[in-house]
């Protein structure tokens, strides 16, 4: 990641992980449309339960940016001791996981009615996540171990393992959520059992390629190696989870705000939420890659090469989000209905899809900007970026946009966090680049 054109090399990195990530999240929105065959309350009950399911994931994607920023710091330093760090941090992964999935279980229903699920949603909403919890372990391992691959420049792996677990995935969710061939479907807690299934493997796989790149050596666990291990990858994953965990946390306050409405506009809410993720893979897979691209320039002293790619980035991420923001503006009203029949459900999922995409551009921007930081080893920039954007703009605006003008204020107020901090992440790492920029680059 250290030679070559800026914006080719970030463009092979790139497609890939966007091909994986766009697998993944394709197979949410089937999902959806799966436990939309079971009525607008099982629809209702994931919703509820994203934010949640989020807040955990997003400590894989801490423990991954950790993991993949120190690695790519190393080997561009070209310093010794890799694979036992990527062994260290596969373990400490499992642990915490391990931890989460314990409360998780033993929590699910008060973190149903902490919410705002009405008594009617909140046993559906628990025995999902109690079957959730138990599968979010493999997740959450197999996805650090994905990073520690991408962070050596393996992109490749990640999006054809991704790709197929997706395929899995889809294969057994309808026997599983719905039934068929003489057997009766489990209905919602089908969905994490599915999931499960097509994780195990995928797990596996991660684990040989990594060992086949040299990457990995599970050898005699010394206690002191492993804390030390631990501590250089905390000291990015930690913030970094923290960072993503506010983004879940705003969405379970908006979707607290939303639920005196009613379940069908929190349902369309999910809905929209999870149309989102599908049309920000580009973006999210542009900050997969920017990370380790950071770390790796970094470690060897090129941060021209960073701040050209953040030029790069910022123009991609404008120009793609007009697009998404027209084309989901036109089509909201069919995607809307691909998945529900209700209309109170396709009513309020088509009011997000006509607000909140104008935002898309900057949301891109923000998860660049936060991975460069990542990168950089400024962990805590990209928490304050985070929390600007979630907790100082998003909440206050959508409260007071909900108390104003209902719930298109609710929206709204996602849609000025995106465009405000958006603007000033940019402007914020580009400069700090500079100020680290030792000599001019060529």
């Amino acid at each position: 990641m250290t030679e070559g054109p800026v914006g080719a090399t970030l463009l092979r990195l790139t497609v890939p992980v966007a091909w994986g990530v766009l697998s993944l999240l394709g197979y949410r929105l089937a999902e959806a449309w799966f436990v939309g065959r079971l009525g607008a309350p099982a629809l209702a009950a994931i919703s509820f339960a994203f934010p949640v399911t989020m807040v955990v994931l997003s400590l894989s994607i801490g423990l991954g940016a950790g993991t993949s920023s120190v690695i790519a710091r190393a080997l561009g330093a070209r310093t010794a001791g890799v694979p036992r760090l990527v062994a260290d941090a596969l373990i400490l992964t499992f642990l915490l996981g391990a931890v989460c999935a314990a409360f998780g279980m033993l929590g699910a229903g008060w973190l149903a009615r902490l919410l705002g699920a009405g008594p009617d949603l909140v046993p559906l909403i628990a025995a999902y996540l109690r079957v959730w919890f138990p599968t979010a372990i493999l997740i959450l391992v197999s996805q650090v171990g994905l990073s520690a691959a991408r962070a050596a420049g393996d992109a490749t792996f990640q999006g054809v393992a991704l790709g197929l677990s997706s395929l899995l995935n889809l294969a057994i969710a309808p026997l599983t959520i719905l039934g068929g061939f003489g057997h009766q479907g489990l209905g919602l807690i089908g969905a994490p059992i599915a999931s499960l299934l097509a994780w195990l493997p995928l797990l596996a796989a991660t684990i040989w390629r990594l060992r086949h790149l040299d990457l990995l050596a599970f050898d005699r666990l010394e206690p002191s190696e492993f804390l030390a291990s631990s501590r250089r990858i905390l000291r990015v994953g930690g913030p970094a989870a923290a960072t993503n965990t506010v983004i879940p946390l705003a969405a379970g306050i908006v979707t607290a705000l939303l639920a005196p409405y009613g379940h069908e506009v929190v349902a369309g809410f999910g809905l929209g939420g999870r149309v989102e993720s599908v049309a920000m893979v580009p973006f999210f897979a542009l900050s997969a890659v920017m990370n380790p691209f950071a770390g790796q320039n970094a470690g060897a002293g090129q941060l021209g090469r960073v701040r050209e790619a953040m030029r790069v980035t910022a123009w991609f991420c404008g120009l793609l989000g007009v697009v998404l923001a027209a084309g989901l503006y036109a089509g909201r009203a069919w995607v809307a209905s691909r998945f529900t029949e209700d209309p109170g459900v396709i009513q309020a999922a088509m009011l997000y899809l006509a607000l909140v995409p104008l935002s898309y551009g900057p949301a891109g921007v923000i998860a660049v900007a936060n991975a460069a930081f990542n990168g950089l080893n400024r962990p805590m920039s990209a928490v304050a970026v985070s929390v600007a954007r979630t907790l100082v703009v998003n909440v206050p605006v959508a409260w007071a946009g909900g108390r104003l003008f209902g719930v298109w204020g609710v929206f709204l107020g996602i849609c000025a966090a995106n465009l405000l901090v958006g603007v000033g992440s940019f402007i914020w790492v580009y400069a700090a680049i500079g100020r680290r920029l030792p000599t001019p680059m060529h």
